[in-house]
């Protein structure tokens, strides 16, 4: 299982996926999946979850006895005691929540105590060797060494003058490549991965190392002043610098010093010292990141709360808001009513009083009248705000919006 990144994966218990694993037959589990048996048993190896023998089911179905389903790993320095697996088993194996940050911690690979924890490691990693050469490196490497070795051929090529040389083959480099090979193949042993990738502007190595599923920044480079060299523009150092330069490596972790060359002792006989202050260094890590982890979580938790909270304020005061607005409407729309009423009255009264006028004048016949008084009583009609049906809308109560439960 890679822990460098998390792509399209979740953390499970390994008992979780165990029990997946032994309740049916693969063909059955890799159809859930979606995969075939053949990959889905791959899959489950690369995670370390033994399958069940071949035959088992046959024997099951037969009624004879079969071997109980593996226990889980114990959980390994740094680790979380989780898997990191593909997210097409979440419908069928739960996601685990995190460890708690008051443990328990201790299994049978981690001690309860810290100075346990580094005597059994020192002994378990024993005497470490730094080789001579890299012809046999981690697989942190990898890449680095292609690249030297394309570097190589290529200024072989050069019949006088090549740009492509090398970044690392000169003495000082070298001796880092082989102290970092010889700490990752240490830590390997106790199942802790490492990567080291090759920085340009700084030029340098950047390592890593993976104590667990807890991540740890390191740093390798010359102790104090050294002379130097300019390379594309940059202060690199001096590359015909010595292989007994003095060198330090340190790790970003609290608590953690510097280790450097000293006169009674150079760094070759202190890697599996190293190694061991760097697995106990990672479990120290990911105890207090769990809790990091909590008290940040507890803040999100707060501060969401108080969002949630300011959102409902807010919409409380947006619903008074628009509950006044709609009183304030309807008590326009009543006034309005009242003015509209007065309107057509006045109207009417004046239509009634010109009729009394003008209804005996000799120069005014009646049907001009008469039409007249249709036609005013008629805009009169339009004004009342009854008979136009204005009156409606304030007659009922406006909709109040429900409160929020």
């Amino acid at each position: 299982m890679s822990s460098w990144d998390w792509r399209n994966e979740y953390r499970a218990l390994p008992e979780d996926l165990i029990a997946f694993a032994w309740s049916a037959p693969m063909r059955e589990l890799a159809a859930k999946i979606g995969i075939s048996d053949v990959a889905l048993k791959k899959m489950l190896h690369r995670y370390g979850v033994a399958t069940p023998p071949q035959g088992h089911w046959n024997r099951v179905r037969a009624g004879q006895k079969v071997p109980a389903p593996p226990t889980p790993p114990a959980r390994r320095p740094g680790g979380s005691g989780r898997l990191l697996i593909d997210r097409r088993f979440k419908p069928y194996v739960p996601e685990a929540d995190p460890l708690p940050s008051a443990g328990p911690f201790t299994s049978a690979e981690v001690p309860d105590d810290f100075e346990q924890l580094r005597e059994r490691e020192a002994r378990l990693i024993g005497k470490v060797t730094v080789a001579k050469d890299l012809s046999r490196y981690h697989h942190a490497f990898n890449d680095i060494m292609r690249k030297e070795a394309r570097l190589r051929e290529k200024a072989a090529q050069e019949t006088w003058y090549s740009l492509y040389q090398p970044e690392f083959d000169n003495p000082v480099d070298q001796r880092q490549m082989r102290l970092l090979n010889a700490l990752f193949c240490a830590l390997a042993r106790r199942g802790h991965d490492a990567r080291v990738l090759a920085d340009q502007r700084p030029r340098g190595f950047r390592p890593e190392i993976m104590i667990g599923d807890t991540r740890l920044s390191l740093s390798i480079g010359i102790l104090g002043k050294h002379s130097t060299r300019m390379r594309h523009g940059e202060v690199v150092p001096d590359p015909s610098l010595p292989a007994s330069t003095p060198l330090y490596i340190c790790c970003d972790e609290p608590g953690l010093s510097p280790w450097q060359d000293r006169t009674d002792s150079k760094l070759e006989s202190q890697i599996a010292d190293i190694a061991v202050s760097l697995i106990v260094a990672g479990e120290i890590a990911f105890r207090r990141r769990l809790a990091e982890a909590e008290i940040r979580a507890e803040q999100e938790r707060i501060e969401r709360e108080q969002r949630e909270e300011a959102a409902r304020q807010e919409r409380a005061r947006l619903r008074l808001e628009h509950i006044r607005e709609l009183n304030e409407q309807r008590i326009a729309c009543l006034r309005l009513s009242g003015e509209l009423l007065r309107q057509s009255q006045d109207l009417r009264a004046l239509v009634a009083k010109v009729k009394r006028e003008l209804e005996h004048r000799g120069d005014i016949g009646n049907q001009r009248l008469s039409d007249w008084e249709e036609w005013a009583l008629a805009e009169a009609d339009k004004l009342d705000p009854i008979l136009s049906g204005q009156i409606m809308s304030h007659l009922d109560p406006p909709e109040i919006p429900p409160e929020e439960e």
